[in-house]
């Protein structure tokens, strides 16, 4: 049997990571899946203006609690900025990989020609 457009759009399929312990915040952490209206808003504001502070802004979007509510908005990108690079970037490259996103994508917004999605991630 077939999938119809009813089952499709009621399909539970935007994910929770597990929890990610993040010992220096003393608790943990949801990584969320986006959206696909999300990944493309994300994605056209990088070819426009090639973001500042892109970690964090993505961070910003995924970062959830238990329930998949997302735990900052726009407003808190300074403040998540001036938190510790190491945690940042670790906790980045887990919703990269837990977003599909990859390196060779992300450096092809903007361009042209679109490029294929690649299977690869940056990181597991």
């Amino acid at each position: 049997m077939a999938l119809s457009k009813a089952k499709i759009l009621a399909a539970k399929d935007v994910k929770l990571s597990d929890p990610i312990p993040v010992p220096e915040w003393g608790d943990a952490v949801y990584i969320k899946t986006l959206s696909g209206a999300e990944r493309d808003t994300f994605e056209e504001a990088y070819a426009e203006q090639k973001m500042k502070s892109f970690r964090v802004r993505f961070l910003v979007l995924t970062l959830a609690d238990e329930s998949g509510e997302r735990l900052f908005d726009d407003s808190d990108v300074p403040a998540l900025s001036g938190k510790s690079s190491i945690v940042i970037n670790r906790l980045f490259e887990k919703a990269w990989s837990h977003n599909a996103f990859t390196n060779e994508a992300v450096e092809a917004l903007g361009n042209d020609s679109p490029t294929a999605p690649s299977g690869s991630s940056t990181s597991t």
